[in-house]
């Protein structure tokens, strides 16, 4: 197990308390998983999603700290192998010091699935409508391809056990919703008190729906060629939501920032009980 060093905790400490007050943050791991799997399974879920099964020893024994639990993929340059970087708190650091013409690519995706009996997990990612590496990875990603796993931490962990809580997501925080409400309908049979949920997505179109979202009750919103946001944000203030114990908010940047805005100022919800990530941004790569 990768030991981190003063420094490092020093500096993520240092993040932490400055950051828990603007927001709700989820848990730190003592140790982030970092190793080597195996794609054994692609799947089109429909004309814009793809479902990719990854497979490897340490998925027998990983725990997850909630049901979104996201991770970083080392995805190789095509005809090279993976050479993953050493596991240090800030991983786009180590990658830096790998030489360029064998630096895998890295890009963050939430865990749509974990079966740790057969030592597998899926993640559901864009196939169509956004660029990039990890655009060009999933089209042409196929059984018997070697890519790198970083487990981090589950946003949705920062969430109260009860409470009104409001999900927001685009297309790229879709699979996270469903995940929290898997773990919600796995908990229904539980006798403790259940939050209530609220949910609420924007994608662009028909083809980013399948069968999943179908049948999950999603809200979902249809921004076809709009800027995103455009559909999501007007659904928002349209709905009669009452008091808000939490937020969760995951999509692109300005549509991130402009929810917060509105759940902060007009509603009332305070920063600590929202947590959020701009998973893109429009005109921007990510870093």
């Amino acid at each position: 197990m990768t030991r981190y060093g003063k420094v490092e905790r020093g500096i993520v400490a240092s993040y932490t308390a400055v950051a828990s007050r603007a927001m709700a943050l989820p848990p730190q791991r003592e140790h982030y998983p970092q190793f080597p799997t195996q794609v054994v399974d692609v799947v089109d879920l429909s004309p814009a999603f793809r479902r990719v099964v990854l497979q490897a020893p340490e998925l027998h024994t990983l725990e997850r700290m909630g049901p979104d639990e996201y991770v970083g993929v080392f995805m190789p340059r095509p005809g090279i192998e993976l050479v993953l970087p050493e596991n240090v708190f800030n991983p786009r650091s180590a990658l830096g010091r790998i030489p360029e013409h064998v630096r895998p690519e890295l890009r963050w995706y939430t865990i749509r699935a974990h079966r740790p009996d057969e030592g597998r997990l899926d993640l559901d990612i864009i196939s169509r409508g956004h660029d990039g590496p990890g655009a060009q990875w999933i089209n042409s990603v196929a059984p018997g391809d070697h890519v790198g796993l970083r487990v981090q931490t589950a946003l949705y962990a920062s969430a109260p056990p009860t409470g009104h809580h409001l999900l927001l997501a685009d297309e790229t925080g879709l699979p996270g919703i469903l995940s929290i409400l898997d773990e919600h309908a796995q908990r229904s049979a539980d006798t403790s008190p259940m939050p209530r949920l609220t949910t609420l997505a924007e994608v662009p179109g028909a083809d980013h729906i399948y069968d999943e979202v179908r049948m999950s009750g999603v809200d979902v919103r249809f921004r076809g060629d709009s800027a995103p946001g455009s559909a999501l944000l007007p659904a928002l203030r349209e709905l009669t939501l009452g008091r808000i114990d939490y937020a969760w908010i995951c999509a692109e940047g300005s549509t991130v920032a402009a929810a917060k805005k509105y759940l902060t100022k007009e509603l009332g919800v305070p920063r600590r009980a929202i947590t959020s990530s701009g998973f893109w941004r429009l005109g921007r790569a990510r870093p």
